[in-house]
């Protein structure tokens, strides 16, 4: 399991871990949150950002990039990210989700109901991922924070 041993191996490093969420929904915290000798000792805090207008106001994305590519789209994600290391200034990474768990927002037949993307903000540097998942909206996102667990440690 991913997780468990990401959680340990950011521990074991001192690292401190934030979560800028839009289609995750604070789900990515509260995984990381809940393993032994975790919790406050790597989670230093996330933000649910599942509206548009959060990730405008709050974030300081820029509308046109929203406009221009979605609010669940790479570019998007990786604004969220940035920006993130901005409000989380003590985190060493930050790990920012948009998608599509649910029917809705920009749905299309080339980013249907699953696609996720996420990004990792480690040591300055950009790490951007794409995944479609399959499933009920909870196996989404239990394989959603395993993959992401996965790829933390990658860049770890």
């Amino acid at each position: 399991m991913y997780l468990k041993q990401c959680c340990d191996t950011l521990e074991r490093k001192a690292l401190k871990i934030a979560f800028i969420e839009s289609a995750s929904s604070g789900h990515l915290s509260a995984q990381f949150s809940i393993y032994k000798n975790s919790g406050a000792d790597i989670l230093l805090g996330g933000l649910v950002s599942y509206d548009p207008s959060i990730k405008i106001k709050i974030l300081g994305i820029d509308p046109q990039l929203i406009k221009q590519y979605t609010a669940e789209s790479t570019e998007v994600t990786t604004a969220m990210a940035i920006k993130g290391k901005i409000l989380f200034d003590q985190a060493d990474l930050i790990v920012s989700c948009t998608g599509l768990l649910k029917h809705g927002g920009s749905e299309s037949k080339y980013k249907p109901v699953g696609t996720f993307y996420i990004c990792i903000n480690y040591l300055n540097q950009i790490h951007s991922f794409q995944y479609l998942i399959q499933g009920s909206a909870e196996e989404k996102l239990q394989q959603l924070t395993e993959q992401v667990a996965k790829e933390v440690l990658q860049c770890l």
